[in-house]
């Protein structure tokens, strides 16, 4: 299967928020929509392109029904908030990527083909680890409970503070513990650079693929500067 590096990746991840927000009009989100389905095409995770069309589509018809709303205090509230997670789904397709189809050694490997400080690597690669496993430890409390036949409310403060909320602090804290021990176990911290099993170079495809999107957007940034 053709692999995209997990650089190429990081780095479409920082373009798309510059380019959404730096051009004018929906053609840019549509235009970064449509490259995360490609990378999503190359993952073969065609199950979530089609959920994060759905997504795209609601947000779409909710801030359509919010800016020809009269209601001023809807879109002040709900406004900016809708606009901004509309915009960010392309990033949300990318990460999910990294989050579900990079290794966190592969991805520690791709950091130091470029230098990045130790400190700086620990951080990115535990949060991207952390949100897959706190979503498996979240089921774990679901089933605990569910075992103990506890049914807990938002309309139970009480209860649901301590049946909830209470465990979930406690996991998370010790989830981010275990996964930076983790990472420090495999030498991250070791100033002698570190060897890996994974080609982790950015190939032909690589740049082919991040130079079509440079043109793609600087010809849109340009064209967009010149209509204005």
């Amino acid at each position: 299967m053709i692999k995209l590096n997990p650089l190429t990746l990081i780095i479409l991840n920082i373009l798309f928020p510059v380019v959404i927000f730096l051009g004018k009009g929906m053609k840019y989100e549509i235009i970064c929509m449509l490259i995360s389905i490609v990378v999503l095409l190359i993952y073969k995770r065609y199950l979530q392109i089609f959920k994060f069309i759905i997504l795209y589509v609601i947000l779409s018809f909710i801030a359509y029904i919010i800016s020809t709303s009269k209601i001023i205090l809807l879109a002040d509230l709900f406004g900016t908030l809708v606009y901004i997670f509309l915009r960010m789904i392309p990033v949300m397709m990318i990460a999910y990527i990294l989050v579900k189809d990079i290794k966190s050694n592969e991805l520690l490997a791709s950091f130091e083909q470029i230098h990045l400080p130790k400190k700086l690597m620990l951080s990115i690669t535990v949060t991207l680890r952390f949100f897959p496993t706190y979503k498996l430890e979240m089921k774990m409390i679901r089933e605990s409970l569910k075992m103990r036949n506890i049914n807990i409310k938002i309309t139970q403060p009480l209860k649901y503070l301590e049946y909830w909320i209470v465990p979930v602090l406690m996991r998370m804290n010790l989830i981010s513990e275990e996964m930076t021990a983790t990472a420090m176990t495999k030498g991250i911290e070791s100033p002698i650079r570190r060897t890996s099993f994974y080609n982790v170079r950015m190939r032909s495809i690589d740049f082919i693929f991040l130079g079509i999107v440079l043109i793609i957007f600087i010809f849109l940034l340009i064209k967009g500067g010149k209509s204005c």
